[in-house]
Formats: C-alpha cells, structure tokens, sequence
C-alpha cells in the first residue's frame, strides 16, 4: 500500500498547491513569467552573487569568510520561519480542500504531513535563491573539495524542517483555541497575529540567550580570525549553528558529526510536528467553516440612522474593500499586517542589536550630516515604493474576485472608480505601514523632522506609482480560478511580480542616491519630476487600457 501522508501531498502540488502556472492562456501571463525566468530571476542572482563575492573578499582579510554561509543558512532559516506563519495558516486551516479532507479515511498526522510537505516545495524556492548561490561563491573561491558540496546539498534538504515545523507548531496551538468562540473570523485574526509576535520573540529571546557578548569580546572574536564570528551570525536561528559547523568543517569529523545532528534535530521536529497533529490538529479544524450572526430587530429611524447613509460611491467601494481585507483571516495576515512588519524588523535590527554591531551610532552621524540629506530623501522615497510592492493589496485586487467578478458588472459603480477604489484601498494600508516605518527611522536615527515631512509628501508618489502598476498587472494577468482565498493571494505570480518590479524602482532610487550625491532640493525635484512623470503615464494607462480590459474580463 503506497505511503498516504506522500500520495496525498503528490496531490496537493497536482490540484492546486502552487502558483497556477501550468495551463496559463493568458498572453500577458506568458510572456511574464518568460521574462521572469529569463531576464529577472537569473539577474537577479546574478547580483546577489556579485554581493555575495565583494562580500567574500572583504571578509577573507579579517580570517571571517565563513559568515557568508552562516548568514545565508540563518537568514533563509528566519525569513521562512516568520512567512511560514502565514503560510501554514492558510493552508492547514483557511484552506476550503479542508473540510473535504476530515471525511476521508486519513489520520489527522497524514493531513498535516502532507500539508506541510507541499509548503515546503515552495519554501526551498526561497531557499535556494538565497542558499545556492552563496555556497557557489564560497565554494569556488575557497577551492572546497566534492565534500563540501554534497555536505551542502544535505543542509539544502534540511534547511526549511525546522523553522516551518516551528511555524506550524506555532500555529496549530494557537488555532487549536480558535473554536472556543463561534467567532471565528475574528479568533482566526488574532491567533495568527499572535502567532507572528510569538515567533518573533522566540526568535529573539533564543538569540539573545545564545549570543550576549560584550564589546571587548565581539572584538577578541574578530581578532582571532578562523571564521569565529560565525558564531554570532550563526545564533540568528538556533540550529543554524551545526549546519555551518557541517559547512566549514568538512575535512575533520567534527563537520560530519555536526551534519548527523542537524539531520536528527530536523526529523526530530518533523516527528513531534505530526505528534502534535495528531493531538491538537482535528480539535483545531473541526467547525471552522461555522460562524455566528447577531439577529436584531431593527426600526425604521434605526435602520436609517445606521443604514442609510449618503457617501460618494468611491468611499463606499473603498471602505469595502478595507473592510474585506480586514475581516478575511488570510487577507488580514497576508496583505494588511506585512505592511507593519517592516518598522518591527527595522526596529530589532537597530536598537536591539546595538551592543553587538552598532551601525546605529553611524547611521546617526550620517542623517545629521547636511552632505548627505539628499541621499536620505531618496532612501525614504525608495522604502515608500518597497513596501508599497510587498504587500500585495493592489496586486491581487482584481484576483480576489475570484469567480464572482461578473457581479461587478452589474452594481451601478462605473469600472473607473471600482479600479480607483481598488488602488486607493491598497494605497492606504501601504501609506500606513511606510508612515510607521519613517516615524520609527526618524525616532532612532534622528532624521530631520523636514526631510520625513518631505520623505512623506514625495513617497506617497512611490506608493501611487507602484499601486497603478499593480492594478496593470492584476487586471492582464489576474487569478480568477481560486477555490480558497490562500490561493487568491498566497499563490499569486503578480505578488511576485509586484515585488520584482517595487525592488527595481526602489533599487534605481536608491543607485540614484549613492552615484550622484544629489543635494536635498535637486533630489527633491528630481523625485517629483520622475515619479510625477511615470504617474501620469501609467494612470493614463489605467483609463484607456485599465477600463477597458475591467470590461472584458466581466464579459
């Protein structure tokens, strides 16, 4: 009898676990994701790679080239840990193939085997954009002998176990509290926002219990050359610290034995992971698909007081745009609370990490320095246009009409202002998000209270910006045929395309900054004419391509 914990996650990937890219019919689909594959990604690598080189040698003369492998295990360790939140979320709990999965002869642990099997298919996506070109470069300029690489490819294997069973332990015990309340979108809400908090400060307490080393100390570790700094990036992620181990001592038995124990540890959790599922996962599923509604009598002053009031059809379709984006779990998690991450990262890598390597005191001295007011102008603008693109808001607005698209067609609300409340409710939580990250950089670096006012007025032109493009992209391209809303948003290519396209505009700003130096009035004016100009441009797009193709897609 075939394993039903691997037939069900063969399954999975088959009918609908990924980014819909098999039977695209779409032209516009097609030709992006060929440029993606083609032109983007590879360049992408490349440049990463380069980094990663210049990187190398700049470490070989203080004896610490090792730190490049362990940033790159302990990042990629971190950064699937805290999206893995998100995913498995969405895919053990959110997800409609669920409930059709309680009635069929499988154990609870298969159901999550499985499940967490097919997330991580797509987590070694990210994996190996981050891990293999690191252990290439370090490979090649370090003359690593075939040791080195298959004790790589092992490491690849095991990278994303622990921090995805970490997630998913996380949340499975989280959720397993949600049906204590017929409530359970908002449960489901909370719970997932509690588990990204608690995973950031377990993340950080395990760090910080690991590595707490004073001044004098960090400098001995430097000093002493032999790649003894890895230790602190290492601490990052926890288990991060055997893999590299492994890495870096591949000519002694040390390596091999710190490999073994990596591999145990990983299957180790793996195994409590489905013990768990088996004891907590069905108690947390059953009944999700229940909810609960107030039925009130209302009289006819009450009902025109609360009902019955006059807005312009923009605000109206705007607020119900937030409004769905809010009271969705899987949009909640996805597409509103990323755009406040980033002021938390921003945040625990500057002031917590001060006593360890305190680039703090130098980004002070630099946003103080009236040579370089223009350069900050321009990051601030280029952090507006990232965040803007990593959200998703706007690029899956369209998407997540899903199959009832066509209703669009028949509310008295033209295509024009449904596609401008569209932008405008993207716009808004992308502002909020990058307005929280420039208080947070003004409050800690000091920043000049005139040039954030700046940063602001000229950013919100950056989010426009990518927020049109977004809408461009969703309305040629969009994911209509979803049967959950994970897949509406978590499995969407122009979410990755959103990102690509906000990390190239932000990058140019930002490539503008350092190259020319500009003062703070031309680089202000420089702003407003670019941005102002590509606005303009791609708004002009909007009404006489946008509008248009709004009206094909319902017809």
């Amino acid at each position: 009898m075939k394993n039903k914990t691997l037939l069900l996650t063969r399954n999975l990937l088959k009918n609908g676990e990924g980014f819909g890219i098999k039977g695209m019919k779409n032209k516009v689909s097609k030709v992006l994701f060929s440029l993606m594959l083609i032109i983007i990604l590879p360049g992408l690598v490349a440049m990463f790679s380069l980094f990663v080189n210049g990187a190398y040698s700049l470490l070989t003369v203080i004896g610490q080239e090792g730190v490049i492998i362990s940033w790159g295990i302990a990042v990629t360790s971190v950064v699937i840990f805290i999206f893995g939140i998100f995913y498995i979320a969405a895919s053990f709990y959110f997800s409609k193939d669920v409930e059709v999965l309680l009635y069929l002869p499988l154990k609870p642990r298969q159901i999550v085997g499985a499940k967490f099997l097919a997330a991580a298919v797509f987590e070694y996506v990210i994996t190996a954009a981050v891990f293999l070109p690191v252990v290439i470069v370090y490979g090649i300029r370090s003359a690593s002998g075939i040791l080195f690489y298959l004790y790589s490819c092992a490491v690849f294997v095991f990278i994303p176990v622990v921090p995805l069973c970490l997630s998913a332990v996380l949340v499975m015990v989280l959720m397993r509290f949600t049906n204590a309340s017929k409530h359970k979108d908002t449960f489901s809400i909370i719970a997932g926002t509690l588990a990204l908090v608690l995973g950031l400060g377990i993340n950080l307490t395990a760090q910080k219990f690991i590595i707490n080393l004073n001044p004098q100390e960090l400098e001995a570790l430097i000093m002493k050359g032999e790649n003894s700094l890895t230790i602190i990036t290492s601490g990052i992620f926890p288990t991060a610290r055997w893999a590299v181990s492994a890495l870096l001592d591949t000519a002694t038995a040390a390596g091999f034995l710190n490999l073994l124990l990596y591999a145990a540890v990983s299957a180790a959790v793996y195994i409590f992971l489905l013990f768990l599922g088996e004891m907590v996962y069905l108690k947390g599923v059953v009944g999700l698909s229940e909810t609960v509604s107030k039925r009130n009598k209302l009289n006819k002053s009450e009902v025109k007081d609360k009902f019955l009031k006059k807005h312009s059809a923009l605000r109206t379709y705007t607020m119900i745009e937030l409004k769905l984006l809010f009271r969705t779990p899987i949009y909640f998690l996805n597409c509103v609370i990323v755009n406040f991450l980033w002021p938390v990262f921003f945040f625990i890598f500057t002031v917590l990490e001060r006593d360890e390597i305190d680039i703090l005191s130098i980004a002070v001295r630099l946003t103080k320095d009236p040579d370089y007011e223009g350069a900050i102008f321009l990051f601030g603008i280029a952090i507006f246009a990232a965040i803007s693109g990593f959200n998703g808001t706007v690029a899956t607005s369209i998407s997540r009409e899903g199959q009832e698209l066509f209703i669009k067609k028949y509310i008295p609300v033209s295509y024009r202002t449904q596609i401008h409340a569209k932008v405008l409710s993207g716009s808004i939580l992308s502002i909020a998000g990058a307005v929280l990250m420039l208080v947070v950089a003004i409050a800690v670096l000091e920043i000049p209270l005139y040039i954030g006012l700046l940063i602001f007025a000229i950013g919100l032109l950056g989010t426009l910006l990518i927020s049109f493009i977004e809408i461009l992209l969703d309305l040629y391209n969009p994911k209509l045929d979803w049967d959950s809303e994970q897949k509406a948003v978590k499995q969407n290519l122009n979410v990755v395309y959103s990102m690509i396209i906000s990390s190239i505009i932000a990058g140019l700003t930002i490539y503008a900054a350092l190259q020319f130096s500009p003062g703070l009035i031309a680089a202000v004016f420089s702003a407003v004419f670019v941005y102002g100009l590509l606005n303009v441009l791609t708004y002009y797009l909007i009404l006489k391509k946008g509008v248009e193709r709004f009206g094909q897609l319902e017809g």
